[in-house]
């Protein structure tokens, strides 16, 4: 295998220099065959609109990227092109909304030389003794859009998913399997999915005994090709509680209440979609406290956001008010 640093350039050696090299955390959002609702381009996108940023590590997507299956988009006038997007894959040093500092790598997914590319992040994450890293997946599944996201919770080191997000033990009496490093873990059943880079890399990061963990979002299947904001709030929600990062999430909640009210809207005209939302509700209803071989959680609204929200909506209040007669 080539020297996979040789895949990945630093953006300045004064950037480098000021980069904190410890106690920092990766999170990663690579969409690639399966990034339903486009949830985790929308959260990358959030976070680089929303957040303090510069950029750190560049990586050479001409090695990594397949342009014949995935084509760079191109802008035309009508005369001549205008510009090509060759899809940028890079780290972004991140500052929160205390100024706490993280690690963003987004982009596409990459096609090619996935165990050098690999081998590259945990180069990274040594390099800037990274404490954890934390990816964001979304997945189709027949789940109604009425209904708190549920996420599936996985980790190289189960101790990473504390409180409710750590599986319980297999009941007595079950039968289970251990898992590959034999540390007496069972679980119900194993389950044969295909593979995204993201759980190649948590594999390999646990290899190298680097901490790991990620949350896929269960987005609702008739929406998995349209901009779905409530699985990127699910899946943030979840990164900054993994992370203990103070992350902007009230303007993403007000776009997820606007996507929300714009398809119930849609919904209200087209009665086969709505029979089919309320067979789902009715199952997920019925599943709700039953043994499942997936571990998922809800997702909730933190009760910060909850009272930013509530603010706003005083505030909204008071100036409609104040529009009326009569106001003094």
């Amino acid at each position: 295998m080539r020297d996979p640093r040789d895949l990945y350039s630093f953006a300045s050696m004064d950037v480098l220099e000021a980069a904190p090299r410890n106690g920092l955390t990766l999170v990663h959002a690579l969409p690639g065959l399966v990034d339903a609702g486009n949830s985790c381009r929308i959260a990358a996108t959030y976070l680089r609109d929303q957040l303090r940023h510069v950029p750190l590590v560049s990586f050479d997507t001409d090695e990594l990227l397949d342009y014949r299956g995935s084509r760079p988009q191109a802008a035309f006038d009508g005369l001549s092109y205008t510009r090509v997007e060759i899809p940028d894959l890079s780290i972004s040093l991140m500052y929160d909304e205390s100024d706490r500092p993280f690690l963003l790598l987004d982009g596409p997914e990459p096609d090619l030389q996935w165990r050098r590319f690999a081998q590259a992040l945990i180069d990274l994450v040594e390099f800037f003794d990274v404490d954890r890293v934390v990816g964001m997946q979304a997945v189709p599944a027949a789940v109604p859009h009425t209904r708190p996201i549920g996420l599936i919770a996985h980790a190289n080191d189960p101790s990473l998913l504390a409180g409710r997000d750590r599986p319980e033990p297999t009941p007595p009496g079950h039968t289970g399997t251990r898992n590959g490093d034999g540390d007496g873990v069972t679980i119900e059943s194993e389950i044969v999915v295909p593979a995204a880079f993201g759980t190649y890399l948590e594999h390999e990061l646990g290899r190298a005994s680097l901490p790991a963990m990620g949350y896929a979002a269960q987005v609702p299947h008739y929406l998995t090709r349209t901009d779905f904001p409530a699985g990127a709030l699910a899946l943030l929600r979840r990164v900054s509680d993994a992370a203990g990062l103070e992350l902007p999430l009230v303007d993403l909640g007000d776009l997820t209440d606007a996507a929300t009210a714009a398809l119930e809207a849609t919904l209200e005209q087209n009665g086969e979609v709505q029979q089919i939302v309320r067979a789902l509700e009715e199952q997920h209803d019925q599943m709700q406290g039953e043994q499942h071989p997936l571990h998922t959680t809800m997702d909730l609204p933190t009760a910060d956001e909850i009272g930013d929200h509530f603010e706003r909506f005083l505030a909204d209040r008071d100036a409609g008010e104040g529009e009326g007669p009569g106001r003094l």
